[in-house]
């Protein structure tokens, strides 16, 4: 009688007549970067964003002064303005004209407290107003000179604040967990045969 075959033991884990897989080694040093350069672009749209949201506070069309006489200004016309005050003088006493329908501006009051401080000057928002053709002749009799700017909205100045936290959240995010992964990964994989 003949014998069959002795059998060898399968390496557990593989089905039989198959081979173990070839080795994983560590991913390339490169993640750490894109990790890295995530993390950085992260800050980097948390300050650009931010600085977006408040740019309206910050931009000015013109400053007037507030002498009495009348001065020509040319302001944007992407949206409403606001006339700036010093916080120190209750009303301006303004009043603006558009110079290329010759109509007065209809001049409504800020009834919310909008201020901006910037260096040793402190503004209150006085007057909101449609700018027209954007040329407009402006006369204000009481304090030292009035700005005029774009009128911060409710509305982009809440996207910006959700914007200002939620890129870079999800930039400085990945980021973090690409180098978490990368380092897992390098600590427990054998290194690349050179060559």
């Amino acid at each position: 009688m003949s014998q069959p075959p002795p059998s060898y033991p399968v390496p557990s884990g593989y089905p039989p007549g198959a081979s173990p897989s070839p080795p994983k080694y560590r991913p390339s040093g490169w993640w750490f970067v894109v990790g890295a350069a995530l993390v950085v672009a992260a800050v980097a749209a948390a300050v650009g964003l931010f600085v977006w949201t408040l740019s309206a506070f910050f931009s000015t069309d013109a400053t007037v002064p507030a002498d009495g006489r009348t001065h020509t200004v040319t302001v944007g016309t992407d949206g409403d303005r606001v006339l700036w005050r010093d916080t120190a003088v209750a009303d301006p006493e303004c009043a603006v004209v558009d110079t290329t329908t010759g109509d007065q501006v209809d001049l409504r009051v800020v009834t919310s407290h909008m201020t901006k401080d910037l260096n040793e000057d402190h503004w209150t928002a006085a007057y909101r107003f449609d700018p027209g053709s954007g040329r407009l002749d402006v006369t204000c009799a009481a304090g030292d000179e009035v700005e005029i700017g774009p009128a911060p909205s409710i509305g982009g100045f809440v996207g910006g604040i959700i914007a200002t936290v939620a890129v870079p959240g999800l930039l400085g995010l990945l980021g973090l967990v690409t180098l978490i992964v990368t380092g897992v990964l390098w600590a427990s994989r054998p290194a690349r045969p050179k060559g």
